[in-house]
């Protein structure tokens, strides 16, 4: 048991560092590639208000999800399965807020509104702070019977 646990939370935090760089590092790469190119106004509140309310929708959505799959659901009497069904909702969680936060790159690079810059940021702190898997976390999820 153990060893499934320290597997499965080396594989997450693998899989975490991943995303968490490689977002950062493909956001400022399209900052910088897409920076020639500029929205003007009537298209570019619209874009602006789509990506607040995308980031907004999408870290609740994220944890809720998290939360009722894995956290308060009952979990299969297998442990290969509870390692695969915590593997999925947190594959899913990690994907739900990088995505918005490339939303919000690609929208800040589009239309140069520092708020966006801001709000990606937030996206990068939830993901460092919130997602990052825990031996505990994880420990108390598989050892429930």
């Amino acid at each position: 048991m153990e060893e499934k646990i320290t597997l499965l939370i080396r594989d997450l935090k693998r899989l975490f560092w991943g995303v968490f760089l490689s977002s950062a590092t493909i956001g400022f790469l399209l900052i910088y590639f897409i920076s020639n190119i500029i929205i003007e106004e009537p298209l570019s509140i619209k874009l602006q208000s789509a990506a607040i309310l995308v980031l907004l929708a999408a870290i609740p959505l994220a944890l809720w999800l998290y939360n009722k799959k894995v956290t308060t659901a009952t979990l299969p009497d297998n442990e290969n399965q509870k390692t695969e069904l915590i593997r999925k909702w947190f594959i899913i969680r990690l994907a739900l807020v990088e995505t918005a936060f490339m939303f919000n790159i690609v929208v800040y690079a589009l239309t140069k509104d520092n708020s966006l810059l801001y709000c990606s940021g937030i996206a990068l702190l939830f993901l460092f702070f919130l997602c990052k898997p825990g031996r505990t976390e994880i420990t108390q999820l598989l050892s429930e019977d």
